[in-house]
């Protein structure tokens, strides 16, 4: 069983000897990559606990059991986690304090929000602690409530950049826009001119190979900051800001010209016609430019009026290569003289045409072949709306014809599209009943019983009762296995012994449920049909329902 397993890893990673700990916490690690674990509440409960300890001196960066630990348990969204994590926080290592607050954020609970606000306020005072950035820019309410107690730290080395992230949170959510602007301002005007100062050093030698190429993350750390600083000034606007946005329109890196750009075309202030050419022509930014803008419903501005789809499925190819983890610091990838070579027109797995693009790149002085797409052709024959499946695999394009691309790219979708409609990606079934388990505990303590009273009288009774409740529990363990909700592909099912009933997930309108039952609506807010609530542990279902439907255009309603 996984528990005395687990138990057994709970006293290893108190071991003195560092070995121990590492053999315990690459174990616990290899029992999280396993889909569909189970593990009884009590053992998770100790799981928290444990890690709220005390443990033996660090030896080296992996040697962290108290993170560990709780990473492992918030892959178990339950009530009881939550509590467990509320009730020993203050015990827990840095970085599982950390790990848990993004895991108590997704329980969007006001009681808990109030709590985290505190713990939040008081770790930032520790002066090592990591703000979830993203984790809390859906909730402004909370990050107000956690600058309006820590906005002296945008003076901190530390803490200063996600102070500002989370001021442009607040923003954007458009909560208190403005807010406290004439100390943000002052404080931004100050900054930005200190970043600029780093930028300026790249800016004569600019170009995009030396970005990915030789500059890398010295770079982007710079980039991201300069963003971050001209996003605000969206908000944060003076005098002194409109002549900063006008010098940035001359810098030479497009992504910084181009959120320089956005910013002007938000707030009418004036800008040459090239320079929003400039950015919709470069690779780099040319997709940044055109959903900013229609993003911000000034999608007229886009100057690339005809053949939009092809020039930005470049830059889309480009994105995606330069994005790739480095799996070896040898290789770097950059790909250049990215062209368009022919298309597939297709459907995508709700049946809808979308268009793929054959391209082909160079790098390294090695040709290779890659697809960007597919672009919805229900919204336009020239339409930037895509279902993202660009890639390569690194395949030389002089390796084989145009057609035998083509063929390798339907044979790879074919193969792609059975496995994903053959796939189980979440399944529950109901457990024992709680009457069963009250049986059990009554036999087991009336068979304790009639030992130590060394079975006097007849027994018959007993084996009786016994016999036949165990026949029962049998009955229902069979019955219940032939009851399961699943994810199967892209089918919500729910089979109920013989009976079977499923509905597309991108024909689901809402799933709602109340003390009994889960209700699963179509479309035309019909009930397709119900099961119930003990069919599944909810707060699973609800996490797999949101992660396999977050793509759809339009999003069913899933009651948390």
């Amino acid at each position: 069983m996984i528990e005395l397993k687990l138990q057994n890893i709970l006293r290893q990673v108190k071991s003195e000897n560092p070995e121990k700990r590492y053999e315990a916490l690459d174990q616990l690690f290899e029992y999280k990559q396993q889909d569909g674990i189970e593990v009884q509440i009590d053992v998770i409960k100790e799981i928290i606990k444990t890690a709220a300890s005390n443990f033996p001196e660090r030896v080296d960066k992996w040697d962290n059991p108290s993170y560990y630990l709780i990473d492992f348990v918030c892959d178990f969204p339950m009530p009881e986690v939550v509590d467990g994590l509320i009730m020993h926080f203050d015990g827990l290592g840095l970085h599982a304090k950390e790990r848990a607050i993004e895991f108590l954020l997704s329980t969007e609970d006001e009681g808990i929000f109030y709590f985290l606000e505190e713990k939040i306020i008081s770790l930032i005072e520790t002066g090592d602690f990591v703000i979830p950035i993203e984790e809390l820019s859906s909730y402004p309410v909370l990050i107000k409530g956690i600058l309006d107690n820590s906005l002296e730290k945008l003076h901190s080395n530390h803490y200063k950049f996600m102070i500002y992230d989370l001021i442009l949170s607040l923003n954007v959510a458009g909560y208190e826009q403005g807010y406290k602007k004439e100390t943000i301002l002052a404080s931004l005007l100050k900054d930005y001119q200190t970043e600029k100062q780093e930028y300026l050093k790249f800016d004569h030698e600019y170009s995009t190979k030396f970005v990915y190429t030789a500059w890398k993350d010295s770079y982007f750390v710079v980039r991201n900051r300069m963003k971050l600083f001209i996003s605000l000034m969206e908000y944060y606007y003076s005098p002194e800001i409109g002549l900063e946005l006008k010098q940035t329109l001359d810098f030479r890196d497009p992504v910084i010209k181009t959120q320089a750009l956005l910013v002007c075309a938000g707030k009418n202030l004036p800008y040459e016609e090239n320079t929003i050419v400039a950015c919709a022509d470069h690779i780099e930014s040319a997709e940044m430019t055109y959903w900013e803008l229609k993003e911000r419903n000034l999608e007229h501005l886009y100057p690339i009026t005809e053949g939009k789809q092809p020039h930005l499925a470049k830059s889309r190819l480009f994105s995606a290569i330069t994005n790739l983890p480095e799996e070896d610091d040898e290789i770097t990838r950059f790909p250049e003289d990215i062209q368009i070579i022919d298309e597939v027109e297709t459907t995508n797995a709700y049946g809808q045409p979308v268009r793929y693009y054959l391209m082909n790149f160079r790098e390294h002085s090695t040709v290779y072949a890659g697809w960007a797409g597919g672009y919805a052709l229900e919204d336009g024959d020239d339409t930037a709306e895509l279902w993202d499946g660009t890639y390569t695999d690194f395949v030389e394009f002089h390796s084989a014809s145009i057609e035998k691309h083509k063929e390798d790219f339907s044979k790879k979708r074919a193969e792609e599209k059975h496995e994903h409609e053959n796939s189980v990606y979440f399944e529950d079934s109901p457990k024992l009943s709680m009457g069963a388990w009250f049986f059990l505990a009554l036999l087991i303590t009336h068979w304790i019983r009639e030992a130590l009273n060394g079975f006097e009288g007849s027994i018959l009774p007993s084996i009786f009762f016994t016999v036949a409740g165990g026949a029962l529990c049998i009955y229902e363990i069979i019955k219940n296995k032939k009851r399961k909700i699943s994810i199967f592909g892209q089918q919500l099912v729910k089979k109920d012994g013989a009976k079977q009933n499923s509905i597309g997930l991108d024909k689901i309108k809402k799933i709602e449920y109340n003390k009994k039952h889960v209700l699963v609506f179509n479309k035309k807010n019909d009930l397709a049909f119900k099961f119930p609530l003990k069919w599944v542990r909810y707060e699973l279902f609800y996490l797999h329902i949101m992660e396999h439907t977050a793509h759809l255009k339009d999003r069913p309603f899933i009651q948390t």
